[in-house]
């Protein structure tokens, strides 16, 4: 699957598309992870906004189901690498929240339909400025606003020396 490819490592991202591939990744994958994040989220910036930030990134994934060209890869919960199309779509929500309109419904166009990368890029730009909010409300030498510890499931997987990431 050419969208799972390594193109990079979370490490290279800036805080916004780190925790943009953060939340691709717990979506409806960890709950637990998921709503860790949505807590670290309401701690930084409030639970009514944390909330709304929640139910626009649910909009997001639910256009990206209905209109998506394909179902989008994603790495593991906590590995190290940025899968090709992880690194769109952080690129995509950074782009849209720095006001990149053009370029953002640009790289949207390769997740979803033509005719709704605007509406894509619009609800990435909400996010992304929540996103960028919380970054700066998160001390410097915190790198990851969600659990430490992997769930069960996961911390299963790394123990399997087959398990690559």
């Amino acid at each position: 699957m050419r969208g799972a490819q390594r193109v990079g490592l979370l490490g290279d991202l800036d805080d916004v598309e780190r925790l943009a591939v953060r939340w691709l990744r717990h979506w409806d994958r960890d709950p637990e992870g998921q709503a860790a994040l949505v807590t670290s989220l309401g701690m930084a910036l409030g639970q009514d906004r944390a909330r709304n930030v929640s139910g626009v990134f649910a909009d997001l994934m639910e256009i990206g189901q209905q209109f998506g060209r394909r179902q989008l890869c994603r790495h593991g919960l906590y590995c190290d690498c940025l899968g090709a199309d992880e690194a769109v779509f952080a690129h995509i929500v950074e782009a849209a929240s720095n006001g990149e309109t053009e370029d953002a419904a640009m790289l949207a166009s390769l997740i979803v339909r033509p005719d709704m990368a605007l509406c894509f890029s619009g609800l990435a730009a909400e996010f992304g400025i929540a996103l960028a909010a919380f970054a700066r409300s998160v001390p410097k030498h915190r790198r990851r606003p969600m659990p430490s510890r992997p769930s069960t499931r996961e911390s299963h997987k790394a123990a399997d020396p087959r398990t690559l990431h």
